[in-house]
């Protein structure tokens, strides 16, 4: 297992779900092509989606900022950009950490589902997981699912969790959604790009 210290499909009704940590799927449909799995699973949001997210957010304090599946670290740095965050992701292709490396992100090459992080230690977690199946052992969830399982307790109390994922998704994510988060609010991306 890795420590850290301090693939996506184009599918029809991509939302994005805004969150903040709370205080206190039928497995069909929506497999991922096969060039999207020659990538990965790397499908990163749109420009101009990335910028309609960075409008709802605010912060005057310095923040830590993690993004699970960083890809190029594009969207990422657009979602922060001009906020005092210090901005972490992990990306499990070597090229794609580079290239995020390069936009100021402290990047860590390797496979997020390995990656341990001590619970409650960032304040924002963007999540734009690859939309495909698991393989292996663990009962082959849906990868959406399995990365906000794993990742969702890394925020602190009243951390904001930015969530994409196809709208179909998002009921096998529900339990976990109104289990620890409050003030939940979802959004339609609307960039063609998107969907």
């Amino acid at each position: 297992m890795e420590t850290l210290i301090h693939h996506r499909e184009r599918t029809p009704f991509s939302v994005a779900c805004l969150a903040k940590l709370s205080t206190n799927g039928n497995g069909k449909g929506l497999k991922m092509h096969i060039h999207g799995k020659t990538k990965l699973g790397f499908f990163p949001l749109p420009a101009e989606e990335a910028k309609r997210l960075r409008n709802l957010l605010k912060a005057d304090a310095k923040f830590s900022a993690l993004d699970p599946c960083v890809g190029d670290g594009v969207a990422f740095e657009a979602i922060l950009r001009g906020l005092p965050a210090t901005k972490y992701g992990i990306e499990i292709d070597a090229h794609r950490s580079l290239e995020a490396r390069r936009l100021g992100i402290d990047v860590l090459q390797g496979d997020t589902l390995n990656v341990r992080c001590p619970v409650e230690s960032l304040s924002l977690l963007y999540l734009n997981p690859p939309y495909d199946w698991e393989s292996g052992d663990s009962g082959n969830q849906r990868l959406e699912k399995t990365f906000l399982e794993h990742t969702f307790r890394w925020l602190l109390p009243d951390g904001i969790l930015i969530f994409v994922i196809p709208q179909p998704r998002i009921e096998p994510c529900a339990r976990i959604l109104a289990d620890h988060f409050k003030s939940i609010r979802i959004y339609r991306l609307s960039s063609p790009a998107s969907v």
